[in-house]
C-alpha cells in the first residue's frame, strides 16, 4: 500500500487543524477571564459563564449538521465561511462595548468552529491511507489539545498584563494566516446541494438547548428547570421520530449497528466529559479551597495537556502498528482508574502537587485511547457514512463540555445548600467538591466497562475494517 501523501493535502491538514486550534484556544482562555469581566460588565458569574456554555452548544448545533455541510459544500467553500465569520465575529469581540455584543461575537465563533473542526478529521480519513491514519490523527489531535493546555496560562498571561480584548486581538492575525493556508491548499471539489432536514435539526437543537439550561440551573432546580428538560426530552423523542421516519435524515442511524463505532463512540464521550469536568473542579478548587492565585490554577493542568498532547502522534502510530486492543485501551483504562482513584481517596488532602501529578495520569489514558476512539471508530464505517460518523464524535465531543460543567457545578453548588453545610465558602465548596471526585469515579468505572466490551469486539474481529 503507498503511504506518500502529497505536499498539498499535508499543508490543507495543518491549515484546518490551526484554524481549529485557534477557535479553542479563545474557548479555554476566557475561562480565567471571568472575574475581570463580570467587574467589567457589572453583572454575575452565572451570566458571564454562558461565554463558554453558549459557545459549545453552537459548536455542537453547528458540529451537528457537519455531515449535511460537508456533503453540500467544497472544502474550500466551507473554510472561506468559517475564517470570514471568525474574522468578523473576533472584530466584534474587540470592539464590544457590552457583554451583549460580546455574546453575539462569541456566539458566531462557535458557528467557525463547529464548520472547521470535524473538517480536520474528515480530511484525513478521505485522503490519508489508511494505514497511516493513525499518527495523523494523532498529530491533528496533538495541535487541538495543545489549545486548551495553553489557553488558561496564555489568557491569564494576557489579562494579567493588559486586558480580555487582547486575547481576540492576538488570535486574530493567527487566525488569518492559517485560514490563507487552508484556503490556498484546499482542492477543487464537485459538490451538489443535498436537501436539508430542517425539522430534525430544528428538534433535536430544542433538545440540546433544553438539556444545557436544564443543567445549567441544576444547583437550584425549579420550574425553569424541570421544563426546559422536559421540553428538551420532547424534542429529543421529536427528533429520533422524524430521524427514523424520514427519507432524508440529518444523520444516518444505521451506523449505529456497528457495535464497534457505537461503543467508541460512548468511550469518547465519557472521556471527554470526565476530562473537561476535572479543567472545571480542579483550578477552581486551588483558589477556593488552597487559596492559590489564577496563575498558579492555570497551571495546574499544563503539565498534563502538555505530556497528552505530545504523546498522541507516538500513540497514533502504535495504533496503525498495532490496533486499538489489547496494550493501548489497557494501559489507558488503568490510567483513568488510578486518577480517579487517587482523587477520591485523597479529595480531603489535596494538594496542587497531588493535582497535578493525578491530572497528569489521567491525561496519559487520553493519549493512548482518545483520538484512537475517533480513527478506530470511523474505521469501521463505510466510506459514505463517514461524514455521519464524524459528525456524531464531533457533536459529542463538543456538547460534553457544557454537560459536564453544568452537572459538576450543581453537584458542588447545590449539595453544600442541601445539606446546609455552613461555614466558609471553603469548607462549602470542599464538601461540594468531595461529592464531585464520588461522581467522576462512578463514571469512570463505567468507562472501564465500556472500554473492555470495546476491547472484547475489537479483538474478536473476524473481518477488517473498512479499507481506502
Amino acid at each position: 500500500m503507498v503511504n506518500h501523501v502529497n505536499k498539498r493535502t499535508n499543508l490543507s491538514i495543518v491549515g484546518t487543524a490551526g484554524l481549529a486550534f485557534c477557535g479553542i484556544l479563545l474557548e479555554t482562555s476566557l475561562n480565567v477571564t471571568f472575574p475581570e469581566m463580570t467587574g467589567y460588565f457589572h453583572t454575575g458569574l452565572s451570566t458571564v459563564q454562558w461565554l463558554t456554555t453558549g459557545y459549545l452548544l453552537v459548536v455542537a448545533l453547528t458540529v451537528l449538521g457537519a455531515a449535511w455541510l460537508q456533503h453540500s459544500f467544497s472544502t474550500r467553500s466551507l473554510t472561506a465561511v468559517s475564517v470570514g465569520i471568525f474574522l468578523v465575529s473576533d472584530v466584534m469581540c474587540i470592539l464590544a462595548g457590552n457583554f451583549q455584543v460580546l455574546l453575539v461575537g462569541r456566539l458566531l465563533q462557535g458557528v467557525s468552529t463547529g464548520i472547521i473542526l470535524p473538517l480536520v478529521f474528515s480530511l484525513i480519513m478521505r485522503k490519508i491511507p489508511l494505514s497511516i491514519q493513525g499518527r495523523y490523527v494523532g498529530s491533528a489531535g496533538m495541535a487541538v489539545a495543545l489549545a486548551p493546555s495553553l489557553g488558561p496560562t496564555f489568557g491569564g498571561a494576557v489579562v494579567q498584563m493588559t486586558s480580555w480584548r487582547f486575547i481576540f486581538l492576538i488570535i486574530l492575525p493567527i487566525e488569518l494566516a492559517f485560514g490563507i493556508l487552508a484556503l490556498a491548499m484546499a482542492d477543487r471539489e464537485e459538490t451538489r446541494v443535498q436537501p436539508f432536514a430542517g425539522g430534525q435539526f430544528a428538534l433535536l437543537a430544542v433538545f440540546l438547548v433544553g438539556l444545557t439550561l436544564a443543567l445549567s440551573t441544576l444547583d437550584r432546580p425549579g420550574p425553569l428547570t424541570w421544563g426546559s428538560l422536559a421540553v428538551g426530552l420532547a424534542g429529543l423523542a421529536g427528533g429520533i421520530h422524524l430521524l427514523t421516519h424520514q427519507h432524508e435524515r440529518l444523520i444516518q442511524t444505521d451506523v449505529f449497528s456497528n457495535r464497534a463505532f457505537t461503543l467508541c463512540l460512548v468511550l469518547y464521550f465519557l472521556i471527554q466529559f470526565i476530562q473537561i469536568g476535572l479543567t472545571f473542579v480542579l483550578p477552581n478548587m486551588a483558589q477556593s479551597v488552597l487559596g492559590k492565585p489564577s496563575t498558579v490554577a492555570g497551571l495546574i493542568l499544563l503539565p498534563g495537556s502538555l505530556l497528552s498532547a505530545l504523546c498522541q502522534p507516538i500513540t497514533g502510530s502504535y495504533l496503525d502498528g498495532h490496533g486499538l486492543s489489547g496494550r493501548l485501551l489497557g494501559i489507558g483504562s488503568v490510567a483513568f482508574l488510578l486518577s480517579a482513584t487517587g482523587f477520591l481517596v485523597l479529595r480531603a488532602r489535596l494538594s496542587v502537587l497531588l493535582m497535578v501529578v493525578l491530572y497528569a495520569c489521567y491525561m496519559v489514558g487520553v493519549a493512548c485511547v482518545f483520538n484512537n476512539l475517533l480513527t478506530v471508530g470511523l474505521q469501521h464505517l463505510p466510506e459514505a457514512r463517514m461524514q455521519d460518523g464524524n459528525a456524531l464524535f464531533n457533536t459529542l465531543q463538543q456538547y460534553s463540555g457544557a454537560a459536564s460543567t453544568g452537572v459538576l457545578a450543581a453537584i458542588i453548588s447545590g449539595l453544600p445548600r442541601m445539606g446546609h453545610v455552613g461555614g466558609s465558602t471553603s469548607s462549602a465548596f470542599q464538601f461540594g467538591a468531595s461529592w464531585a471526585f464520588v461522581f467522576i469515579f462512578v463514571v469512570v468505572l463505567v468507562m472501564v466497562v465500556v472500554a473492555w466490551s470495546l476491547n472484547r469486539s475489537l479483538a474478536g474481529e473476524e473481518e477488517e475494517p473498512r479499507l481506502n
